[in-house]
């Protein structure tokens, strides 16, 4: 018989303590300490009947998540997954005398803390080549060097002894199979479990890409639940139930609570998030939804099957709310949601535990974190995409309405942050639409950057949510030397954007003017601009809609600071201080939005125009004017962008995706020319083929796919099919026989981000076709959405800027008609934009 195993010191305590994670970073947002017993859970629990396998099998097992057991080595496999085996030097390990013991694997992710000496040789559970589970196995030679192993799968790891003779022997402390938390269920879909080394807690979807849990489930301390911005200091998880585990790479903390958004590196699909309530639900019963330990039994010791209780908190502060005689709610149930009529109030941070397995417990009072005043926080967050955001609306649990503002983080999820830094007059402000949010006072208050947010001689956008409480004043700007690179204001009632051409005291501004009206006292509005450097094109846009826009031919590079509430007047010297209330502050350096269907602007100017050919066979291009909210087609700012195109079939597309409308042209031997957009002007002489064979083919462009570039839609005249070409390439059948000589329009017609078909039959009839695919084009069932259109010349475009496709129609008698569409496949009531037109084509 060999000598009796090597025993090692190591303890249940010492393996959790090896995995708790280390957190490092900038300076990291802070809560009040948590008292002592935290709901944050370890991941891992005793291994039941430890002693007794210890007696019977000379195996020491720790602890683990229940998902990796001790199994008997003659278990048959079951179809390609069999067992993990452990071979050592020392016979008296496991039962049959051979030094072997195994274990199986029962779910996608597992870990099991364990003693084993003299370990040689580790074999995977796979029985065929490319199966099994993915485990890494940490041991410890004699000599104390540790070492972490990556187990074939489906054959046999050599390890310490196995690997090198002359090598020392090996303890086995862990195995560890997959990544993140196994897979877990139950009946609120949106809540799950968030997994991080040595950690798991409970989390709530509360948008695609974002999760809302406790911050001190990823502390250093879960007593001191402080956390930095930034990605998470070790590798960090959330599985839903029903979805495979989702790795977080953004942690957004929230000052003075427990509670912090975990971004996702996929969004979740299939899964309603979770909007947060807008009261604490305090004297009422409410659920709290979790994946606790009171819901262990001594043959189910994992937390993969969700829970929930009834509690009913009766103190709330600021910050918390309380539960003085809750229930039993166990460690795991940190984070978990307290849902007031399904809504999000707030989420579980500490409790007694008395009652819950491996505690002694403190009593039964239960305490959460408040989330109902945080809507405007999380939803600014999690609908972001900007390089920076500034939400001004993470006021600190001491401040209250009116305290003075000192600064407000910036979440910068791929950039460096910028946060912001106020000046006297600068207050927070809670109660109105954006709560909480800051007021400032038209005279001194203001916040700015350590830097600028946006590169002024490139593609930038900026948004904020503005409500004016007196006339006058600059929302937005960055410094240069001597002036502001640009400013956003409003004056006379009016939204205004410039930039200015120089970095000089008295600088020349391009400007864009919004309607009057556009800036009400009182009125929030959010406020947009994007700059397109290419063009030289500034667009303002209000409430979502482009009101205006403004030529910027000389731009430079102001690289001061981004300032918030006013601008730089000379070299050392601030002014044009806004009064009013601020939220939600974005940045980004590329183009943030476009007009959703914005395949027809000719001029670059953001609004798409009309094409049309007249009798005499010219090529004219009628720039969209805006205003009110309606397009007009103006004759006295056309321009003649070709000749001789009276006898050709064409329509308009962004072909090459650089925001300018080009020009599809199919000539009398089929080719099919892509006439590009150089500037405002078709450039006949760079013009391309795109294809051939299309004499016999009617061809329309639009957009169905996920990629930037537009595709093709062709019906054969001959058979009546119709085919989709995404990008242009490898046609597919989509429509049967039957579309001989129709008129298709393809663009989103519905607002599903898809594009649909809208075609005029033989009769005359208007049909709408909707597309059901995710990635390209299925036909739905058709319905009919006008009649009469035999004699109608049409083109699909959003004229109208709301963001919704309508048809521009001319009829018999040479009017022209603007179709605004509902964005359900329909139209609302048409108005007239041209009269005494007389064209031969129109697109």
């Amino acid at each position: 018989m060999s000598a009796p195993p090597r025993w090692a010191s190591l303890a249940v305590a010492a393996a959790i303590a090896a995995c708790l994670p280390v957190v490092v970073g900038p300076a990291q947002a802070s809560a009040s300490p948590i008292s002592l017993p935290s709901l944050v859970d370890s991941g891992v629990y005793p291994y039941p009947g430890a002693a007794e396998i210890l007696a019977a099998h000379n195996v020491r097992l720790i602890s683990g998540d229940g998902h990796i057991l001790l199994a008997d080595c003659g278990t048959p496999a079951q179809g390609d997954i069999g067992l993990l085996k452990i071979w050592t030097t020392d016979e008296t390990i496991g039962d049959d005398g051979a030094g072997r013991v195994c274990f199986q694997v029962t779910a996608s992710a597992g870990v099991l803390n364990l003693e084993v000496p003299g370990v040689y040789e580790i074999r995977g559970d796979g029985q065929r080549e490319g199966t099994g589970h993915p485990v890494t196995a940490q041991l410890r030679s004699d000599a104390g060097d540790q070492l972490t192993v990556d187990v074939d799968p489906d054959g046999s790891t050599p390890v310490g002894l196995g690997a090198d003779k002359d090598a020392s022997p090996t303890m086995l402390l862990q195995l560890r199979a997959g990544t993140g938390p196994a897979p877990v269920s139950g009946a609120q879909t949106a809540v799950g479990k968030l997994a991080t080394t040595g950690r798991e807690c409970t989390a709530t979807l509360v948008g695609p890409r974002w999760v809302l849990s406790a911050a001190s489930c990823l502390a250093t301390d879960p007593n001191q639940p402080q956390l930095a911005e930034g990605p998470p200091a070790s590798a960090a998880y959330v599985v839903l139930p029903g979805k495979a585990a989702a790795k977080v790479d953004w942690l957004s903390p929230r000052p003075g609570r427990d509670v912090v958004l975990a971004r996702l590196a996929t969004p979740i699909d299939g899964i309603t998030p979770i909007p947060l309530a807008t009261a604490a639900g305090t004297g009422a019963t409410v659920s709290a939804v979790g994946y606790g330990r009171d819901g262990m039994t001594t043959t189910d010791w994992t937390t993969d099957q969700q829970d929930s209780t009834q509690i009913t908190f009766t103190t709330a502060t600021a910050t918390t709310l309380t539960a003085a005689t809750g229930p039993l709610v166990c460690s795991g149930m940190a984070g978990a949601p307290v849902l007031s009529g399904g809504k999000l109030a707030g989420v579980l941070s500490r409790a007694g535990q008395t009652g819950c397995p491996d505690t002694a417990g403190s009593g039964s009072d239960v305490t959460a974190a408040r989330t109902d005043d945080l809507t405007t926080w999380v939803g600014v967050i999690t609908s972001t995409s900007a390089d920076h955001t500034w939400s001004l609306a993470d006021m600190p649990a001491t401040a209250t309405s009116g305290t003075s503002v000192a600064s407000s983080a910036d979440s910068a999820f791929t950039a460096t942050g910028l946060p912001l830094t106020a000046t006297a007059g600068a207050t927070w402000k809670t109660g109105d639409t954006y709560s909480p949010a800051v007021a400032l006072n038209g005279n001194t208050g203001s916040l700015s950057a350590g830097g600028p947010a946006v590169v002024t001689d490139a593609d930038f956008s900026l948004s904020v949510r503005a409500k004016p409480t007196a006339a006058g004043g600059t929302v937005l700007s960055q410094d240069g030397v001597n002036t502001a690179g640009f400013k956003l204001w409003a004056e006379a009632g009016s939204w205004r954007f410039a930039m200015s051409r120089s970095d000089v005291a008295s600088p020349v501004w391009d400007t864009a003017t919004a309607p009057a009206g556009s800036a009400t006292a009182g009125v929030w509005t959010q406020v947009t601009v994007t700059y397109k450097a290419a063009t030289g094109v500034a667009i303002l846009w209000v409430n979502g809609k482009n009101v205006a826009s403004v030529g910027h031919p000389v731009a430079w590079k102001a690289t001061g600071a981004l300032r918030v509430g006013a601008h730089k007047t000379g070299a050392a010297t601030v002014g044009g201080y806004f009064t009013g209330v601020l939220s939600t502050v974005q940045a980004w350096n590329r183009l943030s939005r476009t007009p959703a269907v914005n395949s027809h602007d000719f001029d670059g100017d953001g609004r798409n125009d009309v094409i049309i050919t007249d009798a005499a066979g010219d090529l004219w291009m009628y720039p969209s004017q805006g205003g009110s909210g309606l397009s007009t087609v103006s004759g006295a700012n056309r321009v003649k962008i070709g000749t001789g195109w009276g006898s050709l079939k064409w329509v308009v597309s962004d072909w090459d995706a650089d925001g300018l409308a080009d020009v599809l042209m199919k000539d009398s031997d089929g080719v099919l020319w892509m006439y590009p957009n150089q500037n405002g002007h078709l450039s006949s002489g760079n013009r391309a083929t795109i294809g051939t064979g299309w004499a016999n083919y009617i061809h329309a462009a639009g957009n169905a796919n996920n990629t930037a570039k537009a595709d093709l839609f062709g019906i054969n005249n001959t058979t009546g099919a119709l085919y989709y070409y995404p990008d242009g390439k490898d046609k597919t059948q989509i429509g049967n026989s039957g579309w001989t000589n129709y008129r298709i329009f393809p663009a989103d017609f519905n607002n599903d981000n898809r594009a649909d078909i809208m075609a005029i039959d033989t009769a005359g009839d208007l049909w709408f076709y909707p597309n059901t695919s995710q990635t390209g084009v299925t036909l739905g069932d058709r319905t009919q959405a006008g009649s009469g259109w035999t004699k109608y010349k049409a083109a699909a475009m959003d004229l109208s800027g709301d963001g919704k496709t309508d048809l521009v129609a001319l009829d018999a008698s040479g009017n022209l008609w603007v179709y605004p569409g509902n964005g359900n496949g329909g139209w609302a009531s048409r108005y007239q934009i041209g009269v005494n037109w007389t064209i031969n084509t129109i697109g």
